[in-house]
């Protein structure tokens, strides 16, 4: 006997009436039968007995309207697999007839491989058209003429293929007949032309006329709509007047457009969906992934076929080629941590059965072994070794590449019913009143038709029922449910309940107890047992915590000044005192500190609620002042180098500032909870992220501050008396502008200030993350910076009793441009992909010029009964220019970011 298919049968015959009935129950239907509309039959291809058993499980099919002509290959769906649903809505029933067969190489167009059958519904009109092109717009509520061209559109259901006689009827009083056209129903649409309106006309009439049609078979009665009314198209209303005496005969056609098949015919196969994605706060993770499966979607069998690997001759050694292949099979089950999976090796036909035994089995029991060496638990593998008796060649005289092919181990994943268990996915969000939202996308959601329908605890339904558990209730609370056809979002929200009585709770966050948000996804295909939830979120507390020493010496380590007004002369004169006591009394002023603070619920980059425990000593530690020694000779060395150089360029009159800033010092550690992996392939595990820092704000600071208009009076004196008068010249300047602050009806000042500083800065940064990549980085800076501030803030007043009347003033200008220049060492990666980069820092941090301008004038009264108090503002103007934009220098020179990696 032949291989291929034997013929089709039929699974269930409850919606199925035959128009003989020789064949019935489970066996081959007869070649013509009848399906009611809208009812899906499943159909089985029946293989011979000769047929191997690899060329089973791939039947192909062809279905379609039956034309006479042969059926080829050509003609075949993208249906492929042994059974399937065949179904026909109620437009497509009718008359019409339809075919459906099975083939494995080429169609034979015969009975029992190929079965006729067409489908049955109520004939019935279901709306109706008038139009003056094939597919125009309604006429109805519009005027033609007689002699105009006109078209009619009926759609129907149980009329597909039937030939019908469409009458046209007047309303004059006496339902005239007026034309008869014979037609035929395409596709369920009848699309009649009229060329004959000019017969319409009745030569008696005085005003318009409208008319309708009947329509039925021919030689039956009439058909009717909804409504149980025969008469439809009501009304085409025609004005008493002629376009054109010319009558035609009128034609039917096709229907415009028709895209959609006429019989629906789906292979047999359990609902799915293919992807489930979630965007949490921008990110997106996968968390089920259909294409990484690699499935075999022809097959029905319970296992799946996913990859194969091969072995050299009488070789159980995994190759490199192959751990590529289990490197991506692993990854997939720590993905998917309840899908089980099973191997089967195998071996050439070389050798005798014992020795091939061993071998395959030893192959099986080396994939294993790697799998379970890459953290896949053994428990969910099973293996088999085969030996010679299942050859993907069979033969004696193969080529050694067939053979190969025959060398192989299979893996193959148990992925039907209930045995894929919940995927997790971490998140991480606020208390109940400060949630986040999560956004759930499930690609290709197909619940129907499939096979499975019939389990009444599926439902087969899109909707995704939403269950919280939280850490203090054992009891799922409902959460609704979402439509899954779509996107949906989902608040989710995490236990911080003890947070504002004990934040310690949470000391560790990856270790703090989580709410779980479980979502039910459910197909046949996948997960689907509905008690087990999909996806189960597991929710994180947004908790933050911040650990730190810190050690700021609290008084400048040198200072120099020379000609300040008096006020300013006697503070530096206090603090020169007290950085000098130090040096007498090996004493140092500090302010040494524990911070520990800790942060939760986060909205945008601010936290509403704060927990602080600060211990801070400040105190004379004597034995510290060891420790800053050298650093202040050194500093005194500066401070005084610097006062003479000044001095020789630029004179001993002119008034400047000199300050050696002490070192701010702080060593702590910053944890929290955060997502691992990378930005671009983000995990689904939530991780402690911990970011070690050393900070050194600055290490050391030297500010030079020179009063530009003093200098500006005492060259003026200069020019004047040849240099005898500096000093008068700037005792007087400085009486003169204290005398303008401090007088009780004018008070002015004006200033010219040049600020040139520098500064070193430093920090240390490494982040170790117990989910993800770490990184580290150090970094030293030195910062140069000048800083041009002039303004002038004027306010007179003219008193009377109780009364003032006053003018304010104030204008001001400030230029900062900074250069910044250093080192910085960076690490990234972890143990197996470790980067360590040296990069040179050359920053302009840009010139920004901020502009001042205010202007106010006013009257107060102050002693009276009443306090009364008007202002005008003159003017009022603040504006920050940024000139020139801050960039890397050495980037704008080299074009790119300029490193060096320190590790091959």
């Amino acid at each position: 006997m032949a291989a291929g298919i034997k013929h089709i049968e039929f699974a269930d015959p409850s919606d199925v009436n035959w128009d003989n009935f020789l064949s019935f129950g489970n066996s081959t239907p007869n070649t013509n039968f009848i399906i009611r509309a809208n009812k899906s039959i499943k159909f089985r291809a029946v293989y011979e007995d000769a047929t191997p058993i690899e060329a089973r499980n791939a039947a192909m099919w062809i279905k379609g309207p039956k034309t006479g002509r042969r059926y080829t290959i050509n003609d075949r769906t993208d249906k492929i697999g042994d059974e399937g649903f065949l179904s026909i809505e109620p437009k497509f029933c009718g008359p019409q007839e339809f075919i459906i067969e099975a083939f494995i190489d080429h169609p034979t167009n015969r009975y029992p491989k190929q079965l006729t059958f067409r489908g049955y519904t109520l004939e019935k009109i279901v709306s109706t058209k008038w139009s003056l092109t094939k597919g125009g717009s309604d006429i109805r509520n519009s005027e033609i003429k007689y002699g105009d061209t006109v078209w009619l559109n009926v759609q129907t259901e149980g009329l597909n293929g039937a030939h019908v006689t469409v009458e046209v009827y007047d309303t004059d009083g006496f339902d005239e007949k007026k034309s008869t056209q014979h037609s035929i129903c395409i596709d369920g649409e009848i699309n009649l032309e009229f060329n004959d309106t000019f017969n319409w006309k009745d030569w008696s009439q005085i005003g318009k006329n409208e008319f309708y049609v009947k329509i039925k078979k021919r030689g039956g009665v009439y058909i009717k709509d909804d409504h149980d009314d025969e008469e439809h198209a009501r009304f085409l209303t025609i004005e008493n007047e002629v376009s054109n005496r010319r009558v035609g005969s009128s034609t039917t056609d096709r229907p415009l457009i028709i895209e959609q098949d006429q019989v629906n015919f789906e292979r047999y196969e359990l609902c799915k969906f293919e992807k489930i994605t979630v965007k949490d706060q921008e990110q997106e993770v996968v968390l089920f992934d259909q294409d990484k499966l690699q499935l075999d979607i022809t097959k029905k069998s319970q296992f799946q076929v996913s990859e194969a690997i091969h072995f050299d001759l009488d070789k159980s050694e995994i190759r490199s080629d192959a751990q590529t292949v289990l490197d991506g099979i692993a990854r997939l089950l720590l993905d998917n941590p309840k899908v089980p999976v099973r191997l089967g090796a195998h071996c050439d036909i070389r050798a005798d059965h014992a020795y091939n035994d061993r071998l395959s089995w030893a192959r099986a029991e080396a994939s294993v072994n790697y799998l379970v060496s890459k953290g896949i638990d053994e428990t969910r593998i099973e293996s088999h070794g085969y030996g010679k008796r299942r050859l993907l060649i069979e033969g004696e005289d193969l080529s050694e590449e067939e053979h190969q092919l025959n060398r192989r181990v299979t893996i193959e994943f148990l992925i039907f019913g209930n045995d894929a268990q919940s995927i997790y996915f971490d998140t991480i969000a606020g208390d109940k009143d400060h949630p986040v939202e999560v956004e759930f996308t499930i690609e290709n959601y197909d619940t129907d038709p499939c096979i499975g329908r019939g389990l009444q605890s599926l439902k087969h339904s899109k909707r995704v029922n939403i269950d919280i558990i939280t850490v203090d209730q054992n009891t799922p609370t409902s959460r609704g449910t979402k439509d899954g056809s779509s996107p949906f979002k989902s608040e989710v929200f995490a236990d911080l309940s003890r947070a504002t009585i004990h934040p310690f709770n949470y000391i560790w966050p990856a270790n703090s107890p989580t709410n779980q948000f479980q979502y039910y996804i459910h197909s046949c295909r996948y997960y689907a047992f509905p008690n087990i939830a999909t996806v189960v979120g597991k929710v994180y507390p947004d908790i933050k915590w911040d650990f730190h020493i810190f050690f700021n010496l609290s008084r400048n380590l040198s200072v120099k000044w020379q000609n300040l007004p008096p006020e300013i002369d006697s503070q530096m004169r206090e603090e020169a005192g007290k950085i000098g006591a130090q040096y007498r009394w090996k004493r140092a002023d500090v302010d040494f500190g524990v911070l520990l603070k800790t942060q939760w619920n986060k909205s945008g980059n601010n936290y509403s609620d704060e927990f602080l425990l600060t211990a801070r000593f400040e105190s004379k530690i004597r034995f510290l002042y060891n420790l800053f020694y050298q650093l202040k000779e050194v500093s005194k060395y500066i401070t005084g180098e610097t006062k003479g150089q000044v001095v020789s360029r630029m004179g001993n009159q002119t008034p400047f500032t000199i300050v050696m800033g002490p070192p701010n010092v702080c060593l702590g550690a910053e944890w929290f909870c955060s997502r691992g992996g990378e930005e671009r392939n983000p995990s689904k595990e939530i991780g402690t992220e911990i970011k070690f820092y050393l900070k050194a704000e600055p290490i050391v600071k030297l500010e030079l501050v020179i009063d530009l208009l003093a200098l500006a009076v005492n060259a003026a004196v200069a020019l004047t008396t040849g240099g005898t008068g500096n000093a008068v010249a700037n005792r007087l300047y400085y009486q003169m502008r204290e005398w303008l602050s401090g007088n009780e009806n004018f008070e002015f000042e004006m200033y010219i200030e040049l600020i040139l500083s520098g500064e070193i800065l430093g920090e240390t940064q490494f982040t170790y993350h117990t989910a993800g990549p770490n990184s580290g980085e150090v970094t030293l800076d030195a910062k140069v910076g000048i800083t041009f501030r002039a303004g002038i803030n004027l306010r007179a007043a003219v008193g009377a009793y109780g009364v003032e009347f006053y003018a304010l003033a104030e204008a001001g200008v400030r230029g900062e441009g900074f250069i910044t220049f250093g080192h910085q060492l960076r690490y990234s990666g972890d143990s197996s992909d470790a980067k360590l980069a040296y990069l040179p820092r050359l920053l302009f941090d840009g010139i920004i010029v901020t502009v001042t301008v205010k202007a106010e004038v006013g009257m107060s009264i102050r002693r009276s009964w009443f306090n009364f108090d008007s202002s005008k503002k003159l003017a009022d103007f603040h504006q920050e220019y940024n000139l020139v934009q801050p960039f890397d220098i050495l980037e704008k020179i080299a074009g790119e970011e300029v490193s060096v990696n320190l590790i091959d």
